[in-house]
């Protein structure tokens, strides 16, 4: 029995050295450091597994960033969607202003109708000081009488 679990022992290891550059270029698995550890139950071994996981990712994530943030080409890559990102920012802005401009022009539309079908029975109010009215005016607001 021994020359047979040895011989399956060096095609395994034989297998696995062939398979061993294939599994370099993959992600490595991931494996969880609180998996059957004695004072956490099940679930609490999954849950910080995952966040085990999620903190191996970030790192990853931070490392690509690094090295990416170092070369000449993305630094310029970035400036340059840096000023596109203000432009837009301004872009945004005078849209903004202009849907704004729209409604309100809308709702000025809307209340003058509304106006129109209920027979305004007024006026509308001058922005005018009573000091630059003149006396036909100020006769017809009943001001004039008392001066």
């Amino acid at each position: 029995m021994s020359t047979r679990s040895d011989a399956t022992t060096r095609d395994a290891g034989a297998t696995a050295a062939v398979s061993a550059p294939a599994a370099e270029q993959q992600a490595p698995a991931f494996q969880n450091p609180y998996e059957g550890h004695r004072a956490l139950s099940r679930g609490e071994q999954e849950l910080l597994g995952e966040y085990a996981r999620l903190a191996a990712t970030v790192h990853r994530v931070a490392a690509l960033s690094v090295q990416l943030s170092n070369s000449t080409h993305h630094a310029n890559t970035l400036r340059e969607l840096r000023a596109i990102e203000r432009k837009m920012g301004l872009v945004l802005t005078l849209f903004k202003a202009s849907v704004w401009a729209i409604v309100m022009q809308q709702t000025d539309m809307e209340e003058a109708e509304m106006d129109e079908q209920m027979g305004a029975p007024f006026e509308p109010l001058m922005e005018t000081s009573e000091e630059g009215w003149d006396e036909s005016q100020l006769r017809a607001s009943g001001r004039g009488e008392e001066a």
